[in-house]
């Protein structure tokens, strides 16, 4: 379980839809130094690691265009950082397709709120959830997947650069 959960998500879903009454970019650093922590723990916690990871991808906009220019730097270099982690990247995966693969990345982001819940533990919603398609439920394993995490790290950092 993720500490202040909920609220750091309502806090990045409100800088994705810029109405944050808070200093965005504080909120984006403290992000990255949170995802510094998940990924430097042993042993590494996968939730909190895409937890963290995801959070960035969702202020990306913010970072892209209104950030202070360091603070996307040191965005990009966290979700690039995130992206290239062994721990993510070496593990194998069967998954034909991944949420990171569908074209309208912007579709996906409305579903980061369900995400972000279901990863900090406690949520009302389930997996399936994040699946308006009909597909088979393995919705929880694809979001999962550190390649799925990795593509929306690479992808995020691509569009502030």
């Amino acid at each position: 379980m993720i500490a202040d959960a909920e609220e750091w998500a309502d806090d990045w879903e409100s800088i994705r839809e810029g109405y944050f009454l808070g200093e965005p970019d504080e909120s984006l650093l403290q992000c990255v130094e949170q995802l510094r922590v998940a990924r430097a723990a042993v042993p590494q916690d996968p939730d909190a690691t895409a937890f963290f990871t995801y959070g960035l991808v969702l202020m990306h906009g913010h970072a892209a265009s209104e950030a202070d220019p360091q603070v996307a730097d040191v965005t990009v270099e966290a979700l690039l950082a995130a992206a290239s982690d062994p721990a993510l990247v070496g593990r194998a995966c069967g998954h034909e397709t991944h949420p990171c693969d569908e074209s309208d990345v912007d579709e996906q982001l409305e579903s980061f709120g369900t995400l972000l819940s279901s990863l900090a533990g406690g949520s009302e919603y389930t997996w399936d959830d994040l699946d308006g398609k009909g597909r088979e439920s393995e919705e929880e394993s694809r979001w999962r997947c550190p390649r799925n995490v990795a593509g929306f790290a690479r992808w995020a950092a691509a569009a502030i650069r």
